[in-house]
């Protein structure tokens, strides 16, 4: 059986930023602290205030690969790092988390079980699903990986698509999670990594985002268009 640290060698953790560079450092941190060995990280610095993503480079620049793109949303900054991507497996994870335990190594074992699976933290409930009439009611299609953290095979990846931009912050890993499903059907599944391993704090990030509110609705009216159409739109 191959070690973890030789695991670790096959994944790569993308970790978008927008600002709050204190927190991406964090989280990197406690990714080292609790693997042997390297680690592949993408760090994504979306438009944050030069002096935020020239601290981001001084502390990290020598470990991980740090890209930069004008402010787009975290939509955008995903799609950048995938591309930066050069092993099998690919875990997103947003950067107010934070590794309590070892996890990488479970994670590539878990999705060389099932390259075409799905892997995540902890799962949410998307109840706008169950109001659109095109999802069978046989099918729980509420039942989501929660967004903070996704992983999956580049192959998939390429199979599924590339993020929706036209989402820039919110909806588009329900979206992807959706066309993730159409593609698969009933052989779509997701495994959870062991409980306790990695902890979320809560969108630090996304609240010092000013617009949020204004984003969530825009990119709630652009998901609903896609999968429900205008009638659905028009009731949300």
């Amino acid at each position: 059986m191959k070690s973890d640290k030789c695991l670790c060698q096959q994944l790569t953790v993308v970790i978008p930023q927008y600002n709050a560079w204190e927190e991406t450092i964090s989280c990197c941190s406690s990714l080292w602290r609790h693997h042997e060995g390297a680690v592949n990280v993408v760090v994504v610095d979306d438009g944050s205030a030069p002096v935020e993503a020239e601290c981001a480079r001084r502390y990290l620049g020598h470990k991980v690969t740090v890209l930069s793109q004008p402010h787009q949303g975290v939509t955008s900054a995903w799609n950048l790092g995938l591309q930066a991507v050069r092993t099998s497996y690919a875990v997103l994870l947003n950067n107010d988390a934070m590794t309590l335990q070892p996890w990488i190594g479970t994670a590539v074992r878990l999705l060389e079980e099932n390259p075409r699976q799905l892997l995540g933290a902890e799962r949410r409930r998307e109840r706008l699903l169950d109001r659109i009439a095109m999802f069978d009611p046989g099918t729980d299609w509420s039942s989501m990986l929660a967004g903070w953290c996704v992983g999956f095979s580049m192959k998939l990846f390429a199979e599924v698509g590339r993020f929706d931009e036209a989402m820039s912050l919110y909806w588009s890993d329900t979206d992807w999670q959706l066309r993730w499903r159409a593609l698969l059907g009933v052989a779509a599944s997701s495994r959870l990594l062991p409980k306790g391993v990695l902890r979320h704090r809560g969108h630090q990030s996304t609240q010092r985002v000013h617009e949020r509110s204004v984003l969530w609705q825009r990119d709630r009216s652009r998901f609903l268009l896609k999968w429900a159409g205008d009638a659905a739109v028009g009731r949300g």
